[in-house]
């Protein structure tokens, strides 16, 4: 597989309708992807030799995604979106993030937070912050 240009990878926002339509949140110039598998220990000592070299058992435990990006505030309609949601009782939407050339993950996601911020010379930025709200999915382009 080729290379694949940072700025192509994309956070993309749902409107919350029926037949959701999704928004590049634009302004961002860096974003992650964080897929996060936890374990547990059910490490027990081998019954017929107790006192042998004890090796960790695990099984799968918790699933979470979590996505950050950071860049220039843009007024947008999806920035916009972002702030309702953020601002909302119910602070989850669903969202896409879009691998070029290697797929898009989809699901429901918390805005964790959302930061604001601005110097004397230069322009309003923000970061954003989210968590994986459910089962996300996968499809492989």
């Amino acid at each position: 597989m080729a290379k694949q240009l940072g700025r192509a990878l994309l956070v993309k926002i749902g409107d919350g309708e029926v037949a959701e339509a999704f928004t590049n949140l634009c302004g961002l110039n860096s974003r992650s992807l964080t897929i996060n598998n936890s374990s547990i220990d059910v490490t027990t000592p081998d019954c017929t030799n107790p006192e042998g070299a004890l090796w960790t058992a695990t099984l799968n435990g918790l699933k979470n995604i979590s996505v950050s990006g950071d860049g220039y505030f843009e007024d947008s309609v999806a920035e916009a979106r972002m702030n309702t949601v953020a601002m909302g009782a119910d602070n989850a939407c669903n969202f896409q993030i879009v691998i070029p050339d290697f797929g898009t993950y989809s699901g429901a996601f918390r805005i964790a937070s959302v930061d604001f911020g601005g110097e004397t010379e230069g322009g309003v930025t923000y970061s954003l912050s989210l968590e994986s709200n459910g089962a996300v999915t996968f499809v492989a382009l």
